[in-house]
Order: C-alpha cells, then structure tokens, then sequence
C-alpha cells in the first residue's frame, strides 16, 4: 500500500514561477538577440564606411601617378595615371574623358561607388570637372582636396566618393 501511495503523488512542474522565470528567460534572450543585431548593424556601417574612405584614397591618387604604361593612350591603358614630371598632363585629364566613366570606374575598382573630379583656381574658379553627374540622391559623400601643379599654375584638385541612395 506504501508503494501505491507514493505512485499517486504527481510533480508540479508547470507553476507560476516556472512560467515567469521561463518569460523572464526569453525576454533576456530576445533582447540581447536585438542588441546583437543592431551592434552587427553599426559595424557593418562602419566597415563600408572605411571601404568608401579607401577607394578615395586610391581614386585621388590618379592625379599624381603616371599609370601604367607611363605614355598609356585609351586602348593600352592598365592602370590610370594623370601625372607626368610631377605636373598634371592635360593630355592625359582629356584622354580620361575619352575613355568614359565606365572604364575610369572600372580601372579604379569602384565597385558601387561613384567618384567626380574637380579642379579649382586658388580663387575658387572652377577650371575642370569630370564626369558632370549629379549628386541629388547620393549618401556616404567624402571630399578629398590637394594640391597640385596644372598648365603651369597651382591649383586645387578636389575628388568626391559617393554612393546612390
């Protein structure tokens, strides 16, 4: 009879404080499945980020290397270069324009990016832009100025990055 009684005695696992530790439990994890997300977030940003600031680097630096080969023409160029004796070629600056922004995107590796270029006087006058899209829908802008030597004057040679909304 001992045994029978012990038999009918059931647990009670599904009580009050198992359903409230088990709420508490999954509200723990669902928030730290959002912070975790939204970290993942930011560091992505900040890694494309990073990636834009690299490629304007690297587009910028055109103007002041004389690519590959040195005299290139549109149909043997390997690698863009707009300088020759330290001097902006405008030779060069007009066979870039020949070449078309699709192989200038292509040669510099952009990717989804997009770059413009722009030279100034050291009053501000605009003296060359290329190539004359719009900005209107563009995010994640950079802007790198520097200076250098065109047609025998010092000028200011401003490149910009940017990607489409």
């Amino acid at each position: 009879m001992l045994m029978v009684r012990f038999m009918l005695i059931k647990s009670q696992t599904l009580t009050y404080d198992f359903f409230i530790a088990t709420s508490i439990f999954f509200l723990i994890l669902i928030a730290a499945f959002f912070l975790w997300y939204y970290k993942m977030e930011g560091i992505k940003e900040e890694r494309e980020k990073a990636d834009l600031a690299d490629i304007l680097i690297y587009a910028s630096e055109i103007w002041f290397k004389e690519g590959y080969p040195i005299y290139w023409n549109t149909s043997n160029v390997l690698e863009i270069g707009l300088a020759n004796e330290n001097r902006i070629n405008t030779t060069k600056v007009r066979m870039m324009e020949e070449l078309g922004y699709q192989k200038l995107a292509y040669l510099l590796s952009l990717g989804t990016a997009n770059v413009n270029y722009f030279v100034y006087s050291l009053n501000g006058t605009l003296l060359y832009s290329f190539p004359n899209y719009s900005m209107e829908n563009a995010k994640d802008i950079l802007v790198l100025e520097r200076v250098a030597i065109w047609n025998e004057s010092i000028v200011k040679v401003k490149t910009v990055v940017w990607q489409k909304v």
